[in-house]
């Protein structure tokens, strides 16, 4: 994981941006101090410095994905009995904590087939800031070109999008359970008689729903496939997360990027992941799904008046996500993790609010 906490900015001027030239600002960063953060600011300064003297302009940006280190302020250590380092949880840029490792293989699949769902209508009063986000050009642009309604937190419940009731216990991968019901509190369904291998472990009374289901089928084929692999499909509001344990790829590996692509997961979050060294799943709500300003403070702050505003957010933002989770469980098999990803998954489940009947956001 490359998670630098030193970032220093230095600034520049071009004379070849327009015709009286522009000053510039890149950081630099360190894992060791603010000196040798400075020092690796300077450099990338001379070097933009002189890339735009012989081009004439700017590099195109690189959007959210950079190739540069993430920004981003370590909130927490995660660490195994023997004292190595096997996860951080951060605060990224909109504001949410990230769980960030490089031992669980975790896929992001965006299924806009489960983002279609809308809360329950007795929410609609006590939700409508979050309900009402997005009425700008940008929602509208949203839902005129997707053709579907803005992202919204979704009321849990035992129906699909549809409406149609959830199943009963329904066929999941190869393997056995990887959880029991307990204080995580999941239902385990066991193997039918001469029908092994066929286990769903869920969250909630009624199990997982028709839409969920359906989404999952792929990660489900996945599992048969690698039945050595534990297989972990969690909802989200806009999609699935699958977490798996036993494979043992670093980020950056050909194997695990393999293995990401075959779980149909996001594209440029795959590209996140190799360029970090890093596995990483949201563990707060997106905030404007629950109807809170964004963070426009970056880190780190350049005075004490921006710090005051950023904790000002982090207060306002930590205050309203406990009404909502991240996560539900919707199903589970494959071995037992072991103790270190257990470790993780463990907080990531509490963390998360999959043992939560919450919507999600």
């Amino acid at each position: 994981m490359e998670i630098p906490q030193h970032w220093v900015r230095v600034e520049g001027f071009s004379p070849h941006l327009g015709r009286s030239g522009a000053p510039l600002t890149v950081w630099g960063w360190s894992a060791e101090s603010d000196a040798d953060a400075e020092r690796v600011g300077r450099e990338r300064l001379a070097e933009l410095l002189e890339r735009v003297a012989r081009e004439g302009r700017l590099p195109e940006t690189r959007g959210y994905y950079p190739r540069t280190p993430l920004r981003e302020p370590v909130l927490e250590e995660v660490r195994a009995d023997d004292g190595r380092l096997i996860g951080v949880v951060t605060r990224n840029r909109m504001g949410c904590e990230v769980l960030c490792t490089d031992l669980l293989l975790i896929a992001d699949v965006d299924c806009p087939e489960l983002a279609d769902e809308r809360p329950a209508a007795r929410r609609r009063s006590t939700q409508s800031t979050a309900g009402d986000r997005g009425r700008g050009v940008g929602g509208f642009l949203r839902r005129l070109v997707l053709g579907r309604p803005d992202p919204t937190p979704m009321e849990p419940s035992g129906e699909d999008a549809a409406g149609l009731d959830g199943p009963e216990p329904v066929a999941g991968p190869a393997g056995s359970a990887s959880s029991s019901s307990g204080a995580s509190g999941y239902e385990a369904y066991p193997d039918p008689p001469g029908e092994e291998g066929r286990v769903v472990t869920a969250t909630g009374p009624g199990g997982p729903s028709v839409a969920d289901c359906l989404a999952a089928e792929n990660a489900w084929e996945f599992g048969r496939r690698h039945p050595g692999l534990g297989v972990r499909v969690y909802r989200t509001a806009a999609g699935l997360r699958v977490v798996v344990t036993g494979a043992g790829l670093a980020p950056q590996s050909p194997e695990a990027r393999a293995l990401l692509m075959e779980l149909e997961s996001d594209p440029l979050y795959v590209e996140l992941c190799a360029t970090h060294a890093s596995y990483r799943a949201r563990l707060t709500p997106k905030p404007f799904r629950i109807g809170q300003a964004a963070l426009t403070v970056p880190w780190p702050c350049r005075d004490d008046a921006e710090e005051r505003r950023y904790l000002r957010w982090v207060d306002t933002y930590e205050a309203a996500v406990g009404e909502y989770a991240v996560c539900r469980l919707v199903s589970a098999s494959g071995p037992v993790p072991g103790p270190d990803e257990q470790r993780l998954v463990e907080l990531h489940d509490e963390r998360t609010g999959v043992a939560e009947r919450l919507p999600l956001a």
